[in-house]
C-alpha cells in the first residue's frame, strides 16, 4: 500500500523511479482513473498516450501531476495503492522461480567461466601467454556515488519545480563506495535497477567491471544475483543485422544454452553489465522511442540495448552501464536510478599500485618518490592507465628520462619510445645517442605510421574494431611489432571464424591517430584552423559530444617542441615544423574566440597545456575580454591543474568565470582563490557548497575589488552558509547582484 505523507508531491519526486517501476503495468488503468476523477483532462490523456512505451507514459503522468498540485498527487497515490493491493499477491506468485538442479548447475558453471575470464589483469603490453593475477594487482578505485552534473541532466526532463527540489533536498549521496555497493540503497529503500558509472579515459571503468566479474565468480560479492552477463560495446559493434537479446547473451555464453530462458525469466536475479557505451558506434541512436519488450524479439542492436537500458526489456533485471562522460548526453538518463563516478587513485593508492607493480619494497618506494617529486606527474597518476604506463617507463629506463613527463602526451610518447626500443636489435638504447639497426628502426617507423593511419580512419568512423583485411590494406598484417599495440580475438560467425583486432586501449588508438595527423602534413593545413569551432573538416560531427577531445590533446602534445625532438631522436619520427607552427597559431585563434564568446574552453586549455610553452600565450592571444566557461564539466584534478596553468599565464581582470555544475569543492575554490579575486562575474550555481567552501567564497567576497556579479542559482546552500555569505557581502558591499533564491530579503 502506498502511504501518503504530509506532501504527496514530494513523494512523487523522491520516489519517482520506484513509482515508474510499480505503475508501468497499470498505467492504462491509472490514466482512466485520473480522467474519471477529473484530475486529468482528455488533452492530458492524449499527451500521455503519445509517449513511447509504458514507462515513458508513467513518466509523463508524473510530469503532469507535478504541475497540478498536492491534491492531484494524492489522488494518484491512492489509486496506485488500490491497484497494487489487488495485484501484488499474484505478482509475487509469478516471480517465484524454482531452482531446479539444472539451473543450479548452470549457475556454478557460469561462475567458473567468469573466474577463468577475469582471473588475469588486462595490461596494455602484456606479452603473449603472460598472466598477471588480478587479485595480486587490483588496487581499489575511488567510486563516488552521486554525480551532480548527471543528476542535473537527468532532471532536465522534469519540471522546473522538480529540478529545484532535487537540488535543494541534499538527496545526492556523494560518498566513496565499494563496487559491491553500486546496487544497494543506504537509506534502506528499493535498490537501484539501472546504474550508470562514468569516468574519463583510462580511469578504470573496464577494470571495475572485471572486479565485479571476479568477485561474483569467486562468490565473494554480488550474491543477490544468480547470474552476471557481461557484454562489451566493442563486441556489439560487430553485429550488423537484427538480433534478440537472448542471442546476444548466447554469443559469448554458449554454456547457458540449455537454461538461458530460465535465466532471463528470473530477471530479478540477473545483473547485466554493458561496458564502454562511448565505444558503441550507434551510441547516438540509443535514446530512441522504438522498443522491444521480449528477450527473444529481434530488432536492431541499438533498439535492443536502448530497451534494456530504459527498462522496457527485462525491467526487473539490474543493469550496469559504463561510459566516458562525453557520450553521456546520449544515454537515456531519465531511466537511470543511480549515478556513480570513478575518480581514480588517491595518493595512497598510487603508492600501493607502485608497490604491487615493482614488488620489491625499496625499488617501489624509490620510484614513487621520483614521481611524487613531480606534482604534475603525480596528478596524472590518479588515472590508473597513465599510472601503469608511468611504471612501465620507470621500469624500462631505471628511472625518469632527462625530461620528466608532464602531460599525457609526454607519457604516451615515452611509452611508445620504450616499446620500440624493446623491439630493436640487441635492445640498443638509441635514446642515449647510439644508433641501433637503422634498417630495423626504419621498418618500425613505417609500421607505426601505418598503424597511425588505420587508427585515424577508424576513429573518424567511430570504430574500435577492425579485421585482417583492414591490416592487409595498410600492409602491416605480418609485422611482429603490431602485437605490442593490438589485441587479437577470434569471433565465431555462422560457418567460419574471423580474427578481430583492436588497439590495446582506446587511448592508444587516439594517440596513434594523432601521431598520423601530426606526421601527415596534408591533414593539418591552414584551412583546418580558420574555422574556430571545428578542427575536423573530414568529419562533420566528429567533435560532437567530445568524441575527439583526447585526440585533440594528443595532437597538440605531439606538435610541441619537446615531443617532436624526442620522436626524432629516438624513433626517427618528426612532425613537420611548419605544421606545428600552423597548429599553434590556430590553437591561439580558437582559444581567443572562445574566451571572447564565452564558449566551452576546457579542451583548448588542455591543448594549450600539452604544448608546455610558457611563451605561447604572449605570441598571439589578445582577447578583448576574458571569459572562461567551464560549466557542466565535473572538474578532475588534472582539469584543475590545466585551468590554473592557463590563468596564471594571463593578467588583468577575468570578465567571467563560469563553474556552474562543475562539482566544485572547498579544495577547488581554495586552489583557484587567487584567480577568483580577479573575477568580475563568478558563477557557482548547481554545485553543493558546504560550509568550508562557503568560507572560501566569503574570503573572496571580502578581499576582491572586482567581483560584481555572483551566481549561486540552484546551489545546495544551507541557512548557516547563507548567513556567512551575507556577513561577507555586508562587510565589503562591492557586489552589485547575486543570483540565488537563498538571498531573498538579504
Amino acid at each position: 500500500m502506498i502511504r501518503t505523507p504530509e506532501s504527496p508531491l514530494r513523494t512523487l519526486r523522491v520516489m519517482r523511479e520506484g513509482l515508474v517501476e510499480r505503475a508501468e503495468g497499470r498505467v492504462d488503468l491509472l490514466l482512466e482513473t485520473l480522467v474519471s476523477r477529473e484530475v486529468f483532462t482528455r488533452d492530458d490523456r492524449e499527451e500521455v498516450l503519445s509517449q513511447a512505451g509504458p514507462r515513458g507514459r508513467v513518466r509523463k503522468v508524473l510530469d503532469i501531476l507535478d504541475c497540478k498540485g498536492e491534491e492531484a498527487a494524492g489522488t494518484f497515490l491512492l489509486a496506485l495503492g488500490h491497484l497494487s493491493d489487488v495485484t501484488d499477491e499474484a505478482s509475487v506468485q509469478r516471480n517465484v522461480t524454482t531452482h531446479t538442479a539444472e539451473y543450479s548447475k548452470a549457475m556454478q558453471k557460469h561462475k567458473a567461466v567468469l573466474r577463468r575470464r577475469s582471473e588475469s589483469m588486462l595490461y596494455y603490453n602484456t606479452r603473449h601467454g603472460e598472466k598477471i593475477a588480478f587479485s595480486q594487482h587490483y588496487v581499489n578505485l575511488l567510486v563516488v556515488k552521486g554525480h551532480h552534473s548527471l543528476e542535473l541532466r537527468k532532471h532536465e526532463v522534469l519540471t522546473f519545480g522538480q529540478r529545484r527540489l532535487a537540488l535543494q533536498s541534499k538527496a545526492l549521496e556523494k560518498r566513496v563506495i565499494r563496487p559491491a555497493q553500486l546496487f544497494t540503497n543506504s537509506a534502506g529503500g528499493r535498490p537501484p535497477k539501472r546504474v550508470l558509472v562514468t569516468g574519463v579515459a583510462g580511469i578504470g571503468k573496464t577494470v571495475l567491471v572485471q572486479k565485479i566479474l571476479c568477485d561474483f565468480g569467486e562468490s565473494m560479492e554480488h550474491l543477490e544475483f544468480d547470474f552476471v552477463i557481461h557484454l562489451t560495446f566493442r563486441d556489439l559493434n560487430l553485429i550488423s543485422k537484427p538480433v534478440s537479446f537472448r542471442d546476444l547473451v548466447l554469443r559469448k555464453n554458449g554454456h547457458l544454452g540449455k537454461c538461458v530462458d530460465a535465466v532471463l525469466a528470473n530477471e530479478s536475479k540477473l545483473l547485466i553489465v554493458l561496458d564502454g557505451f562511448d565505444e558503441f558506434k550507434h551510441y547516438r541512436s540509443c535514446n530512441v522511442d522504438a522498443f522491444v519488450t521480449e528477450p527473444d524479439e529481434e530488432s536492431e542492436v541499438a533498439e535492443v540495448l536502448s530497451s534494456l537500458i530504459q527498462g522496457e526489456l527485462l525491467p526487473e533485471a539490474s543493469v550496469l552501464l559504463t561510459s566516458r562522460p562525453m557520450a553521456v548526453s546520449y544515454v537515456p538518463v531519465g531511466s537511470i536510478d543511480c549515478f556513480a563516478v570513478i575518480t581514480g587513485f588517491s595518493t595512497a593508492e598510487i603508492r600501493d599500485y607502485f608497490q604491487r607493480y615493482f614488488q620489491q619494497e625499496q625499488e617501489a618506494q624509490q620510484m614513487f618518490e621520483k614521481v611524487a617529486a613531480n606534482e604534475l606527474m603525480l596528478t596524472l597518476c590518479y588515472i590508473p592507465a597513465f599510472c601503469h604506463i608511468v611504471c612501465s617507463i620507470l621500469k624500462d629506463s631505471g628511472g625518469l628520462s632527462r625530461e620528466s613527463p608532464k602531460t599525457m602526451t609526454d607519457i604516451y610518447t615515452q611509452y611508445l619510445v620504450a616499446l620500440l626500443r624493446t623491439h630493436s636489435c640487441g635492445r640498443v638504447d638509441v635514446c642515449d645517442g647510439r644508433q641501433g639497426d637503422v634498417g630495423e628502426q626504419q621498418r618500425h617507423k613505417e609500421t607505426v605510421l601505418k598503424l597511425g593511419k588505420l587508427a585515424y580512419q577508424k576513429l573518424m568512423d567511430h570504430e574500435t574494431l577492425f579485421y585482417s583485411r583492414d591490416l592487409e590494406a595498410v600492409e602491416v598484417l605480418d609485422c611482429t611489432i603490431i602485437s605490442t599495440f593490438l589485441d587479437k580475438t577470434s569471433v565465431q560467425e555462422p560457418g567460419f571464424t574471423e580474427d578481430v583486432f583492436s588497439f590495446t586501449h582506446l587511448t592508444v588508438q587516439e594517440f596513434f591517430a594523432a601521431l598520423h595527423v601530426s606526421m601527415a602534413g596534408e591533414e593539418v593545413s591552414p584551412e583546418v584552423w580558420e574555422e574556430p569551432t571545428s578542427s575536423h573538416p573530414h568529419q562533420d560531427d566528429a567533435g560532437e559530444g567530445g568524441h575527439l577531445d583526447l585526440f585533440d590533446r594528443f595532437l597538440s602534445g605531439l606538435l610541441s617542441e619537446r615531443n617532436r625532438a624526442l620522436l626524432s631522436r629516438c624513433a626517427g619520427l618528426e612532425p613537420p615544423a611548419t605544421q606545428a607552427d600552423v597548429y599553434r597559431r590556430g590553437l591561439l585563434r580558437k582559444l581567443q574566440h572562445l574566451c571572447e564568446s564565452g564558449g566551452q574552453v576546457l579542451t583548448q586549455l588542455h591543448c594549450l597545456f600539452e604544448q608546455q610553452d610558457d611563451t605561447l600565450l604572449h605570441q598571439g592571444f589578445h582577447p578583448s575580454m576574458l571569459r572562461v566557461n567551464l560549466s557542466d564539466v565535473s572538474l578532475s584534478a588534472m582539469d584543475l591543474a590545466v585551468v590554473k596553468h592557463f590563468l596564471q599565464d594571463t593578467t588583468g581582470v577575468i570578465a567571467e568565470l563560469d563553474l556552474t555544475g562543475s562539482n566544485v569543492t572547498a579544495d577547488t575554490l581554495r586552489a583557484l582563490q587567487p584567480y577568483l579575486n580577479r573575477c568580475t562575474s563568478l558563477w557557482l550555481g548547481e554545485n553543493t557548497l558546504d560550509m568550508e567552501a562557503i568560507q572560501v567564497l566569503a574570503e573572496v567576497l571580502q578581499s576582491s575589488d572586482t567581483l560584481t556579479y555572483l551566481g549561486l542559482g540552484w546551489a545546495d546552500i544551507g541557512d548557516e552558509e547563507v548567513f556567512v555569505l551575507a556577513e561577507a557581502i555586508r562587510s565589503r558591499q562591492s557586489l552589485r547582484e547575486i543570483w540565488s533564491d537563498n538571498f531573498a530579503g538579504v
